[in-house]
């Protein structure tokens, strides 16, 4: 480690002294003792020992409880528990809930917590987080966007690696789709271009937009817009291109055609051995080996577009935030800071085997080449401000739909869309 990053890690760590004390004066003190209640949908085992790996569990001054919530459920629990009066301290969220959520959430003060300090410390994504007046939330963890691949498919159509640019998928599809004589696909070389078939469909085509050119959505002052009409001044509607490349692999009239709404979910035909690269998060790694374990799996970096110059996935970010309405904000972001620190995170990686969200961190080389991987694709990880997770699952799912239906071209799905997207950021 350089002298300048032993001095950057001590400046945050002064940092992280400041926001306790502020945040003690302007919302109660942390002095004495007090309990702090987290939800989140994390494992409820995978909680507690991060907790007592990471020493958090002999704080007579702090005690930190944690309540595991389904998944499922949870947006309407917070809702009704704030409702009534009661609920967490903290909640645990991904970063596409804290838009939706930010009316329910204490904004950190942007005087507690320097932004260049935060930005130095944090990956890229984090910064998502980052108003003028502050953050909503502290970044805990990442799970990046990665591919999976069957070597075996790949060394028998012989591919030596799996695909560094998209434009090099057209040569794998050609390769590696087979199909009967029927013309059904049998063995397809990717899953790409549906949407209800493939449970990442959203995810993938935000990646390929972003990588595009577009961040999906933007801010003009405090107001929330949608930027998939916007071409950046670039030959292409970016967020067009994206869509017509993702779509084109379940059009039967294309030459790459490879996927289709019929077959197994993406997953299972990746575990099933008929599909030879998944585009997958990384904290999928265990259920697919566990689906089948003679697969001969193989994890790399997604592919790249050639004339972005940049290098980028999609990552799902999780955060500590501080509820609003808690009555212990000053415990609470004590608690959140502890959980964030360089060995509360070092803890939590050892047990879910998910990159940090720290930059120390994922600084340090990884002996493990899956896990180099997870590491090199959580820097690279970026995501966009979404309005309401759960709507634009289905905006994206119609949006996908109407042109591999033959409903709608490119260029009025991506209207339609950006319509609604402005509809629901307002």
């Amino acid at each position: 480690m350089s002298k300048f990053q032993i001095i950057l890690l001590a400046v945050f760590g002064v940092f992280i002294v400041l926001a306790v004390l502020l945040f003690s004066v302007s919302r109660g003190s942390s002095s004495a003792s007090a309990t702090v209640v987290v939800w989140g949908n994390m494992p409820f085992y995978d909680f507690s020992s991060l907790l007592n790996n990471a020493g958090l569990n002999g704080n007579s001054k702090l005690v930190i409880k944690y309540v595991e919530k389904p998944e499922a459920t949870f947006d309407a629990d917070f809702t009704e528990a704030l409702a009534v009066g009661s609920g967490p301290d903290l909640v645990l969220l991904p970063q596409s809930k804290i838009w939706k959520e930010r009316n329910k959430l204490l904004l950190i003060p942007a005087a507690s917590i320097a932004p260049k300090d935060f930005i130095s410390t944090f990956v890229d994504e984090a910064d998502l987080l980052l108003t003028s007046a502050g953050t909503y939330g502290l970044p805990l963890y990442i799970d990046p966007l990665v591919m999976y691949t069957n070597r075996d498919l790949l060394s028998k159509a012989s591919f030596a690696n799996p695909p560094k640019y998209w434009d090099e998928i057209y040569d794998y599809a050609n390769k590696l789709t087979e199909r009967d004589n029927a013309g059904n696909v049998s063995t397809s070389a990717i899953a790409l271009g549906e949407a209800k078939n493939i449970p990442n469909a959203k995810d993938i085509l935000s990646l390929l937009m972003l990588q595009a050119g577009t961040p999906i959505t933007y801010f003009q002052g405090a107001d929330l817009h949608s930027a998939l009409e916007d071409s950046f001044n670039l030959p292409l509607l970016p967020a067009a291109a994206a869509l017509d490349f993702y779509t084109q692999f379940s059009n039967p009239a294309k030459p790459y055609y490879s996927w289709n709404r019929s077959l197994l979910p993406a997953n299972t035909a990746f575990t099933s051995g008929k599909t030879a690269l998944y585009l997958g998060y990384a904290s999928e790694l265990t259920l697919l080996k566990a689906k089948n374990p003679t697969l001969s799996l193989g994890v790399s970096l997604v592919p790249q577009s050639r004339v972005s110059g940049k290098s980028l996935t999609y990552g799902r970010l999780e955060t500590l935030s501080v509820v609003k309405n808690t009555p212990n904000a000053a415990a609470a972001l004590e608690a959140a800071l502890l959980l964030v620190s360089q060995n509360s995170a070092r803890a939590l990686t050892q047990i879910n085997f998910l990159p940090p969200a720290r930059r120390d961190l994922l600084s340090e080389r990884q002996a493990d080449p899956n896990q180099a991987t997870f590491y090199t694709a959580a820097l690279q990880s970026k995501g966009w401000i979404d309005p309401d997770d759960i709507k634009t699952e289905k905006l994206f799912t119609d949006m996908i739909e109407s042109v591999t239906s033959g409903r709608a071209r490119t260029d009025e799905a991506i209207s339609s869309t950006s319509f609604a997207l402005d509809s629901l950021a307002k």
